[in-house]
């Protein structure tokens, strides 16, 4: 008699490396029935494989097409290491499988956007520093806040027909700069990004105080980095889309 761990060794391990794998005693009846069987499982595993796939990047699917995508997807599910990946996070590599296989930037780009989306939304809670958490705050008190982005915020500098396909549904997303991805609550939401508030963003990858911030963009003696001001007001952009956390 298996027990549970055992009989999904083995099923996992006869899935993965052929029938040969698959002991005579794990089920009852002939050898063939039990073929047909673990044939009807793989062939439920594969299925919901590809449907995790569809569903994790619709946009990408209906750019491609639906047999294209779907080729796609056998395809990469096929690499290595792939369908060891729980079905949550079956589509983590799929962007980059598709940039190595020669598809546009476009289709690679928009299925980085989706799992950024799907990354978002899954990501740790936090409570986002709102600009009315500053409301009658000192200067002195203001300038040694210590930032940080939130743990759901994104930015994505991506191929300018994404900016196109989601700006369609979004004001300002297809001449913007860059797209910003946060859930401040219970929604992801998109909205774009200038390129001060990119820059400013990646500034507050590790716990960084307005006041440090401003003066290492103040000592910056790259012509191509703005100002403080700018970088200010970038700052209260970023808390308006709840792209940012309040550290201590």
């Amino acid at each position: 008699m298996f027990s549970l761990e055992q009989t999904q060794v083995a099923m996992m391990r006869a899935l993965a490396d052929g029938p040969d794998f698959l002991p005579d005693a794990l089920f009852c009846g002939p050898h063939t029935r039990a073929l047909l069987g673990m044939k009807v499982h793989a062939n439920t595993i594969s299925h919901a494989r590809l449907v995790a796939l569809e569903d994790s990047f619709p946009r990408t699917r209906a750019l491609l097409g639906h047999e294209t995508f779907n080729e796609l997807s056998r395809r990469y599910l096929d690499c290595p290491g792939v369908a060891a990946h729980p079905l949550t996070q079956i589509g983590r590599d799929f962007a980059a499988f598709l940039g190595a296989a020669g598809e546009p930037s476009a289709s690679a780009d928009l299925a980085a956007f989706e799992w950024a989306w799907l990354d978002a939304y899954h990501a740790a809670e936090a409570p986002v520093l709102a600009l009315a958490d500053l409301a009658g705050i000192g200067e002195d008190v203001l300038l040694g806040i210590v930032l940080m982005r939130h743990p759901a915020a994104r930015v994505l500098h991506l191929d300018r027909t994404v900016h196109e396909i989601i700006g369609e549904e979004v004001p300002g997303l297809a001449d913007a700069h860059a797209i910003l991805l946060t859930r401040p609550e219970a929604q992801v939401l998109v909205s774009p990004a200038s390129s001060v508030m990119s820059f400013a963003f990646f500034q507050t990858d590790k716990p960084v105080s307005i006041c440090n911030l401003l003066e290492r963009c103040a000592e910056c003696e790259r012509k191509d980095q703005p100002p403080s001001d700018d970088i200010m007001a970038a700052l209260i952009a970023l808390m308006e889309a709840g792209a940012l956390k309040r550290v201590g």
